[in-house]
């Protein structure tokens, strides 16, 4: 579990009063497994839980931990209860008192840990969040012994009115949903920079680099279908871009190929970049229409045409990829040999090539056969001579 204490809660919102968070956690449990675990991959997501309780009995309330002005990483004791232990930690030299906060000592801090708390932080978040947004409805009713429904209100507040909860539900909502955002910019970040917890979390779905696919990333996704660069709308788009770019474009123009131009993308590549970056956003205009005919977002009245018109246009994108395939086989070198277009333009070309050749067979079997109606000799070349050459002294 993320969340163990009511300090952590009342963190995230400041008007929760749930004095004991244990009744919470079998939703927070469930949010954990159901949404957290998928965006981090089962190996980070232990990894998270392992520091949690690590960092938790190092710092005591990771969510008051915080960086400096000066460097330095702040937090506060004032809900620790055990003085003793609190002592024995200031007196070993990690803590210095600063009037009603504790300070951390600079070089008693590791900057992983930093980063690793606002990593915590971040899932929490999310966590609480989509708890809230799920359960809004159960929250706010409670059942007696013999299995009546009560609504729950407190002491000097009116009770919440249906609007109320609608209203606190898209709040969490939208709140879960920006929160999952920012633990995948965090993850991403992280990969381009320090990999802190980068070989963990590429075990994940929900990994922000993706290079078997041509759209690897939110960024590049975002400039052929729009998703307000949402890194979560791209997650869950993942399994639709795999599905359409094997199902649609691996068959038409070949495995061999399909898999030289991700590898273009992907810079593992010293054949001609140029045109395989061209034959590459041929190719990603075309998938993006297929991902975006099985969108499941669109209203009911609109969504046969919607996905009519995306299948047209992803048809006509892939044809205009094809034929930029047969004007540049020889461009494309080896990677295009074998693919379904190649072996239909050779198949053409030998068939071209026997056709002329059976054409120029059937024309001179027509000479011969005009030549013995006429009872000509049929002439074939023209006689050898030799000449005589005399040699003057």
């Amino acid at each position: 579990m993320l969340i163990t204490n009511s300090s952590e809660i009342e963190f995230l919102m400041p008007t929760a009063r749930w004095e004991d968070p244990h009744q919470l956690f079998g939703y927070l449990e469930e949010e954990e497994m159901v949404v957290l675990e998928p965006l981090l991959g089962e190996a980070l997501y232990q990894f998270v839980v392992s520091e949690y309780d690590r960092l938790r009995q190092e710092y005591w309330d990771i969510t008051k931990v915080m960086g400096g002005g000066d460097g330095k990483i702040l937090t506060s004791s004032n809900e620790h209860t055990d003085v003793t232990e609190e002592q024995d930690r200031i007196n070993a030299g990690n803590y210095v008192r600063s009037n009603s906060r504790t300070q951390v000592n600079e070089e008693a801090v590791d900057e992983k840990d930093y980063k690793t708390i606002q990593l915590i932080r971040i899932c929490q978040r999310i966590e609480f969040y989509k708890m809230l947004s799920h359960k809004a409805g159960l929250l706010t009713v409670s059942f007696n012994a013999g299995g009546g429904m009560n609504v729950v209100s407190a002491d000097g507040y009116e009770p919440a009115s249906d609007k109320d909860r609608e209203e606190a539900r898209k709040d969490a909502f939208m709140s879960a949903g920006r929160a999952v955002d920012s633990l995948l910019l965090f993850l991403e970040s992280d990969a381009k920079g320090e990999k802190l917890f980068t070989e963990l979390w590429q075990q994940a779905d929900a990994f922000y680099l993706h290079k078997d696919l041509l759209f690897q990333t939110a960024h590049v996704l975002n400039q052929f279908l729009d998703i307000n660069n949402e890194r979560w709308a791209y997650v869950k788009l993942v399994r639709d871009i795999r599905f359409c770019q094997n199902t649609y474009l691996k068959p038409r123009i070949g495995n061999k190929l399909l898999l030289a131009v991700v590898e273009s993308l992907n810079g593992q590549s010293t054949q001609d970049t140029q045109i395989f970056t061209e034959l590459a956003n041929m190719l990603r205009t075309a998938l993006a229409f297929y991902v975006e005919s099985r969108r499941q977002d669109l209203a009911p009245a609109r969504e046969k045409l919607a996905r009519r018109d995306s299948m047209t246009d992803a048809q006509q994108a892939m044809a205009m990829a094809c034929a930029y395939i047969e004007d540049n086989l020889d461009e494309l070198g080896e990677a295009a040999v074998g693919s379904p277009i190649y072996n239909a333009v050779r198949a053409r070309e030998r068939q071209e090539e026997y056709d002329r050749k059976h054409q120029e067979e059937a024309q001179e079997r027509r000479r011969m056969v005009a030549c013995q109606q006429q009872h000509k000799k049929l002439f074939t070349a023209f006689p050898h001579t030799t000449r005589q050459v005399d040699v003057k002294d």
